[in-house]
């Protein structure tokens, strides 16, 4: 319990830091990049008592494809 606190309040913090250091879209665009991607491994190494995921490219593609989508539109 205490270290999920902990990780809340540093995931909290390195939020507020990114939007300050950069855009509050780039950092958007950064958090919800990461997270798809470390979702995917997560499903895929079978972590955290999850079932286990053969790779799919598709998958991963497509990732790449909403991501690309994502930064194409917001960057300058």
């Amino acid at each position: 319990m205490l270290f999920t606190g902990v990780a809340g309040a540093l995931i909290t913090i390195t939020v507020i830091q990114s939007i300050a250091m950069i855009s509050p879209a780039k950092a958007t665009i950064f958090i919800i990049s990461t997270q798809l991607f470390i979702s995917y491994l997560i499903e895929v190494m079978g972590l955290f008592g999850m079932e286990k995921v053969p790779f799919q490219w598709r998958k991963c593609i497509g990732a790449i494809i909403v991501i690309a989508g994502v930064v194409t539109f917001k960057w300058e």
